[in-house]
C-alpha cells in the first residue's frame, strides 16, 4: 500500500467514526479538530515531503468543517 492509499484509507476510516459520533451525540465545537491534528502529526515527516498528503488531510479538514450530519 503507498503512502497517500494508506492515509486515504485512515481519513475514510475516521470520518466513519466522526459521522456515528455525530449521530450519537449531535454536532459539536471544533467537530473533528481532535482527528485532524492527530493525522497531521501522524504523518507529520512525510507531509513535509510532498503537499499532495497535506492537501489530503486539508481537504478532509474542510469536511469536518462543513460536515452537517448529511
Amino acid at each position: 500500500m503507498t503512502l497517500i492509499q494508506q492515509v486515504r484509507e485512515d481519513i475514510a476510516k475516521t470520518k466513519a467514526a466522526l459521522i456515528r459520533k455525530w449521530a450519537r451525540n449531535g454536532p459539536y465545537e471544533n467537530f473533528g479538530q481532535k482527528e485532524v491534528r492527530a493525522l497531521q502529526n501522524k504523518y507529520a515527516k512525510q507531509i513535509f515531503d510532498g503537499d499532495y498528503i497535506w492537501n489530503v488531510i486539508i481537504d478532509f479538514d474542510d469536511w469536518c468543517m462543513n460536515y452537517t450530519g448529511q
